[in-house]
């Protein structure tokens, strides 16, 4: 094998490793998904000591470490490949393979430098022209990835994959007519080429021409031999179905897309996306997750993520991922009025969702008139919402004035049940020094008996007779309870007063008798 050959083997595994950026819809990645296992950069001997041969071996491990898509190696390819590139100045394989190590490093300035070398050294590089494209398109830079491809296709008339990106960026551009007139002349030249037939579609569905979309999708999976197995194809077709309103069909579709390429994202996108017109957001979520861990650079997986978090409830989770897609892409002021119905109607903080509909209009927001309705609709449901706030307190100072109420009625009973308890226990029982308990009364006999029992009335209590006073207590001369004897004192020795002194009767003086009266009878 020549230098020549070898180089070519390496520049073949070094296209499979070029990690293209995640196409925004289904069909846009134009390069070939092969990943090769890489072992760690292979050392590089001094230039001496590097033949024919030894170039070749370290071309080709180089461009498999390159595959496995690790940045920890990449580093190393870099130092390995510059190493190499003394030895073979005029290998554009070597730059190129360079361009995508920085690629993997995230130095999209020196991967640029490294493609353009390569296009130097070897114009027909059309991987090369391939690469610095997908770069300018991953950064909206649609007119200078335009060139890019157009760039290669001067040199390689024949790249399939530069006659797709200059479809997709067409499509991308609303130039639909000539993208059409590109495609066509594309099949003609090459009529199993799936991935224009992708492309085709697409611009198809963007014209709101879906039957024309499906008979794309449809002809290619009928007379293109292996079309079935291509993901991208499936999840197109599913695409044309959501917009026919055909959600059974789009779901077949997707879910084959899925199965062919687990990490397909934009079928990850679409199927989430009927989850969520179903409001099933625990789904929806999951796929979404997966794409965003794919693809952590779309916003619009961010924007559709928010709205699930709100779904589920998951607010302060909602919150981040709207202002995650204000970060990713600040020329989109959207996710604003977003968070707008996220703080107003979910987390009723009304003053902070007319400040994130301020921030969309001063970010230059196109739909002022939703604005301004919604503006209204959240002036109002604040109005309403503090009426509720006022009611719901008043409501719950009843609340709380009632449940005191019952609080101290309760207490009241269980003090009052205690005292029942303590009379019932020494009612009859003889009274303590301390004193008979509430309810009880010491009467006279020392006693603790009912207040208000006979022989109960405390001291200074009013009274007729001793007997009304408690215990050690008389009625005293102003008919009230006084301290006096108790009952174990015996009574005070009363001296009776002396008897009135009478004068004794005088004897009467005999009456004189009577004169006889004279008898009419005589004698």
């Amino acid at each position: 094998m020549n230098m020549r050959l070898s180089m070519l083997l390496a520049l073949s595994l070094s296209m499979a490793a070029c990690k293209k950026k995640p196409p925004t819809a289904a069909g846009e990645s134009t390069g070939t998904e092969t990943v090769a296992e890489g072992e760690g950069s292979l050392p590089v001997a001094p230039s001496s000591d590097l033949g024919p041969d030894r170039v070749a071996k370290v071309l080709e491990k180089s461009a498999q470490t390159l595959a496995a898509g690790d940045p920890t190696t990449a580093r190393q390819v870099v130092e390995d490949l510059k190493a190499l590139s003394s030895v073979a100045p005029d290998a554009a394989e070597i730059p190129f393979n360079i361009g995508v190590a920085y690629e993997l490093l995230g130095d999209e300035t020196n991967a640029r430098k490294a493609y353009l070398r390569a296009t130097d050294i070897d114009p027909k590089l059309g991987a090369a022209w391939l690469n610095l494209g997908a770069m300018s398109e991953a950064k909206g830079e649609l007119d200078r990835a335009l060139q890019s491809y157009e760039a290669g296709l001067r040199f390689d008339p024949e790249n399939g994959d530069l006659v797709v990106g200059v479809i997709s960026i067409l499509r991308k551009q609303g130039r639909y007519s000539v993208a059409v007139e590109q495609a066509q002349k594309a099949l003609g030249m090459n009529s199993k080429n799936v991935n224009i037939y992708n492309n085709l579609g697409l611009i198809y569905l963007a014209q709101g021409q879906n039957d024309l979309a499906s008979f794309v999708y449809q002809k290619a999976l009928n007379s293109i031999e292996g079309a079935g197995s291509n993901a991208f194809l499936h999840a197109n077709l599913g695409k044309v179905y959501l917009a026919k309103k055909q959600p059974f069909l789009a779901r077949q579709e997707l879910t084959e897309a899925l199965r062919l390429d687990p990490n397909l994202v934009p079928a990850m996108v679409d199927l989430a996306s009927m989850n969520m017109d179903d409001r099933n957001w625990t789904d929806a979520v999951a796929l979404l997750e997966q794409a965003r861990n794919l693809a952590p650079n779309d916003a619009a997986i961010y924007l559709n993520l928010g709205i699930c978090y709100r779904g589920l409830g998951r607010f302060e989770e909602s919150l981040a991922a709207y202002r995650k897609a204000l970060e990713l892409d600040g020329n989109n002021p959207d996710p604003y009025l977003n968070i707008a119905v996220l703080q107003g109607d979910y987390m009723r903080s009304y003053d902070t969702a007319l400040a994130s509909i301020d921030r969309y209009l001063a970010a230059g927001g196109k739909n002022s008139a939703l604005a301004a309705q919604w503006r209204t609709e959240l002036q109002e449901a604040k109005v309403k919402y503090e009426k509720e706030l006022e009611r719901k307190r008043k409501r719950d100072e009843r609340d709380a004035k009632r449940k005191e109420d019952e609080r101290l009625a309760a207490e009241f009973d269980k003090v009052k049940a205690a005292r029942i308890a303590a009379a019932d226990a020494a009612r009859g029982q003889a009274c303590p020094t301390s004193g008979c308990p509430d309810l009880l009364a010491c009467n006279r006999d020392n006693i603790c008996v009912d207040v208000g029992s006979p022989g109960t009335a405390a001291a200074g209590g009013e009274c007729k007779v001793d007997t009304d006073c408690g215990f050690g207590l008389a009625c005293g001369a102003d008919k009230t309870c006084q301290p006096g004897a108790t009952l174990d004192t015996p009574p005070p020795t009363v001296t009776p007063a002396p008897p009135p002194t009478v004068p004794a009767p005088t004897e009467p003086s005999p009456a004189p008798a009577p004169e006889p009266t004279p008898s009419p009878w005589g004698g």
